[in-house]
């Protein structure tokens, strides 16, 4: 059997070169992808580092603050490294802020660890330890360092790991420019012995639904004690996502949340850690998927937790309640083979039974596209066709399709779209019934797979862009982790996105100003200003062939001043948005293609 199934395998390659050929290209350019990464972020680092190190600036600044909290940085120990627990103390000791002190738990450790923590805290007063007689494992051992704390604030430390000299500094500025701050994370790399920095994990500011997509906030984390004794401390049983445990339920308490877009804390690579690798602690992903249950068990969310096909990412599934009408609203103009394709792939592909299309036609002359509108794909379906009069005007038509629609919920649709996922509508529905959720936007593919849409970015220059713009998705393991994950940003594109029609008339839906473009991002950061949050789902997908109405907005037959007019409209409304995304990152260069790294 083991014969002729080596047979088989060795055939079915054989039977296929051209595929086998075509992966083995794809593997050898992502391994590019991620060796230039790597590269950059190795290069940016040493320039970073320096300013990191610039004691004397930071005592200075320090000299200025109103409040200067004492830090209690909880460390759990276990059989740690010894050289590396010292590298980890060292980096603690070396902080360009001094009001701290090191709370160590050892957890009944059989190889004596804590004679390097007694060695570097001799005499100096600022270290603290505790050794248990029985392993309670970390969430436990972390209650013990706990108890140690007398900071007002608490910062969590691995017993391997390294902050960065500025890690205090910029932990305790934050404090002062928030003084109601609950928590507070920042930005994060890896380090491995002999290797140096790599993986930077640059992050968004606060983002609920990122949080619930994975561990986004992880290091460096820093919390008021009140905060976390009112909630328990550390929940025995979460090992290996107590961690994540406690932000999701410090969290669902608070709104105070602060994110300093700096990397201060270096992940250690090493065997025994999933910086390393996912398989190093196959408990952690067991106690995530119940952490997240018990996150929706708390606030008495209806949602399941699935897995995603990636280890530590998940799927938080919301259940739709009852069964609204949704209406589709499709603008189009001579259009026909674009609205015939893709109002066969909304009838053929989509699972939703209780929708209904608004085709809004903006002065079509074609007879086939006035014929199509006769035929029996639209007679014999919930289809109807209205006339926008009027020059065309994309707000105005998608207003217009709003008005003659009935639906509760509305979903904005390109006539050069083609539905691939067929739960399409409710894998947007589930969120779009979130009373805090303003649009739901999806992924957008172009017809080779390759990324139009995962969210938008907002930019002073360019006012927004797509950040993944033609990006084979598995190709750059960063990008996907955004691609992969629901997550909340700034905008999404209309060219298929839905809201509920009380929170879309509660904003004043499209702005007919702005006739052309930037009326989604108008729209969505009017959404933002009255409290929602926009939000990206990976799963609903749908293939876009991009303005192939009115042209991108580099052709050469697009209204130039129009254009321009969009652009110092959106200035003079959302400057400051504009000036800084706060789904995006601050050590990005803030316009397209997105995601590259500044100078320092």
């Amino acid at each position: 059997m083991k014969f002729k199934k080596a047979v088989m395998l060795g055939m079915g390659a054989a039977a296929n070169p051209r595929r086998t050929a075509r992966r083995v290209k794809f593997h050898r350019r992502r391994r590019q992808v991620n060796r230039d990464r790597r590269t950059s972020y190795q290069n940016w680092f040493k320039e970073y580092e320096k300013s990191a190190n610039e004691h004397q600036e930071q005592a200075k600044a320090v000299a200025t603050f109103g409040k200067k909290p004492l830090i209690s940085i909880i460390l759990p120990i276990y059989n740690t490294n010894h050289l590396h627990l010292r590298q980890c103390i060292q980096s603690v000791i070396d902080q360009s802020y001094d009001n701290w002190e090191l709370c160590v738990a050892d957890d009944a450790s059989t190889t004596n660890p804590l004679a390097v923590v007694k060695e570097l805290g001799a005499g100096s007063g600022k270290i603290k330890w505790v050794r248990s007689d029985k392993n309670q494992h970390i969430a436990g051992a972390s209650n013990e360092a706990l108890k140690l704390a007398s900071g007002e604030h608490i910062a969590l430390l691995d017993h391997d790991d390294l902050l960065l000299p500025n890690a205090l500094f910029e932990a305790v500025q934050a404090i002062n420019e928030n003084p109601k701050s609950d928590l507070i994370y920042s930005d994060e790399d890896k380090v491995e012995d002999g290797k140096g920095h790599s993986d930077p994990f640059f992050k968004p500011d606060w983002s609920p639904d990122f949080l619930k997509s994975c561990n986004y906030v992880t290091h460096f984390a820093v919390m008021r004690r009140s905060t976390v004794e009112a909630i328990g401390g550390f929940r025995i049983g979460t090992e290996g996502a107590q961690d994540w445990d406690l932000f999701l339920r410090l969290t669902a308490k608070t709104k105070n949340i602060y994110h300093i877009p700096k990397v201060l804390y270096s992940w250690r690579k090493s065997p025994t850690s999933t910086a390393k690798t996912a398989k190093s602690k196959p408990y952690a992903y067991i106690n995530q998927l119940r952490v997240l249950r018990d996150a929706a068990a708390a606030k008495k969310q209806p949602y399941s937790v699935l897995e995603s096909r990636y280890k530590g990412f998940w799927r938080i599934n919301y259940h739709i309640q009852g069964s609204p009408l949704v209406s589709i609203i499709i603008p189009t103009k001579d259009n026909y083979r674009h609205i015939k394709t893709c109002l066969e792939s909304i009838i053929e592909n989509t699972t939703y039974p209780n929708f209904e299309v608004i085709i809004v036609d903006t002065g079509s002359k074609d007879k086939q596209t006035l014929d199509f509108y006769k035929s029996r794909l639209v007679s014999a379906n919930p289809v109807k066709v209205v006339g926008w009069k009027k020059t065309f005007n994309f707000s105005g038509a998608c207003n217009l399709g709003a008005s003659k629609s009935r639906g509760q919920y509305l979903l904005f649709l390109n006539d050069d779209t083609s539905v691939i996922t067929h739960k399409w509508i409710e894998n947007m529905l589930e969120h779009a019934q979130r009373d805090e959720i303003g649009m739901v936007g999806c992924k957008l593919l172009f017809p080779n797979d390759h990324i139009q849409h995962a969210g938008v970015i907002l930019s002073e220059r360019d006012i927004a862009f797509h950040p993944f713009y033609g990006l084979d998705p598995g190709l750059d393991i960063f990008s996907n982790i955004f691609i992969s994950n629901i997550r909340n940003c700034s905008a999404v594109t209309a060219a298929c996105s839905m809201i509920s029609r009380q929170k879309f008339e509660k904003v004043g839906g499209f702005d007919e100003a702005l006739a052309v473009t930037y009326n989604d991002v108008d729209l969505c950061l009017r959404l933002l200003k009255a409290g929602y949050f926009n939000l990206y789902t990976p799963y609903a997908e749908v293939y876009h062939y991009e303005s192939a109405s009115v042209g991108k907005i580099t052709t050469p037959d697009r209204d130039k001043k129009e254009l321009l007019a969009a652009q110092e409209l959106m200035r003079e409304r959302w400057l400051e948005l504009l000036k800084r995304d706060p789904f995006y990152n601050d050590n990005f260069i803030q316009h397209g293609p997105g995601y590259q790294l500044k100078t320092v």
